[in-house]
């Protein structure tokens, strides 16, 4: 199901008249002046009143309070979608502003961190990185660097994976290793040292790549380790877009949100819906800096759903109908994918 092209109202004539041919709903808005020059591009809970409010036709703000740019007489067209979910309009709303807004200027967005781990190096480590030198041994997203410094640290902690970034070679008196703390307190398996073999340091390593990449391995992790981090190059994910009566599922490939073969569906098909579902685009923009940001919010983290943590076929509809509000429960009796969080 492709996205919502804008349709464009010219702003000519009565401004009031105009406006009032808008849909009072949410979507995605756009004023273009002068020869389609873009003005302004904004997602909003009210088309109307949202444009209403930039030329002038809005409610006097409260004493003290900044007014609203009023672009009458700049805009000469409004461009309006209305979107059927908030994950939608947030969708829409970044495929618009890609090539408008550059990355770097966008105020409202961080780069998302990552963590790296490679268990064929020689002696890896964890470290925190961004994703701009490819995907291979990255695991996340994190929303900053610090919550990924933070579950690196919790890493280290479960298995004692060295913080360091020395090169060396392992011998039991080396004065680097003999006079480190963590090796003192244990709190690293000090290859450096030769406690462990460099094979069994590897496969040490792997295990914990193998923790990191799959959140159903990990039901008792700390909350430094979220439910949504995972190996990036091969992430599945399924997004949530809850609307009135309708539940859309947008496919997820390694942050790439696939949205031509998003599968809507009322709540009581969840099972034929996600047998339809397809993973097989490729290509397309990276949108880990601003999905990171949804996956990191409140609504964002109940609408995201790992294929990996939840399994295939009913168990995948199983996770996404406990994702779901309570106004989606079944009736009492009806086992067609199980309660939801609102009847367990």
């Amino acid at each position: 199901m492709p996205l919502p092209g804008l349709t464009f109202l010219a702003l000519e004539g009565n401004l009031g008249d105009r406006v009032a041919r808008l849909p009072a709903a949410a979507g995605v808005g756009q004023f273009l002046g002068a020869g389609g020059r873009h003005l302004m591009l904004a997602p909003t809970a009210n088309l109307r009143k949202w444009a209403a409010s930039h030329l002038g036709l809005g409610k006097p703000p409260p004493p003290g309070r900044r007014p609203k740019t009023n672009l009458a007489g700049l805009a000469t067209s409004f461009g309006w979608a209305r979107t059927s979910s908030p994950f939608a309009q947030r969708l829409l709303y970044e495929r618009l502003a890609a090539p408008l807004i550059p990355l770097s200027e966008r105020r409202d967005l961080k780069p998302p961190a990552f963590l790296h781990l490679a268990p064929r190096d020689r002696f890896p480590r964890v470290t925190v990185r961004g994703g701009e030198r490819g995907r291979a041994g990255l695991f996340g997203p994190f929303r900053s660097r610090s919550a990924a410094e933070k579950a690196r640290d919790t890493v280290n902690r479960r298995f004692r994976l060295r913080p360091c970034d020395y090169s060396f070679e392992p011998d039991p008196e080396l004065p680097l290793g003999v006079g480190c703390l963590y090796a003192q307190v244990r709190s690293c398996a000090a290859p450096c040292l030769a406690r462990l073999s460099e094979a069994d340091y590897r496969a040490l390593a792997g295990r914990a790549a193998d923790w990191l990449s799959d959140p159903a391995a990990r039901p008792d992790a700390p909350g430094g380790v979220p439910a949504t981090v995972e190996a990036v190059e091969t992430a599945r994910a399924v997004v949530l877009g809850v609307g009135r009566r309708e539940v859309e599922l947008y496919p997820v490939l390694g942050g790439r949100v696939l949205e031509d073969a998003v599968v809507v569906t009322p709540p009581n098909e969840l099972v034929a819906a996600v047998a339809r579902l397809d993973w097989a685009g490729d290509g397309g923009p990276d949108d880990w800096p601003w999905l990171a940001a949804w996956v990191g919010s409140a609504r964002g983290r109940s609408s995201y759903v790992s294929v990996r943590a939840a399994g295939a076929g009913e168990g995948l509809a199983v996770a996404i109908r406990s994702a779901l509000p309570a106004r989606f429960a079944p009736p009492s009796g009806d086992g067609n994918v199980g309660p939801s969080q609102g009847e367990a």
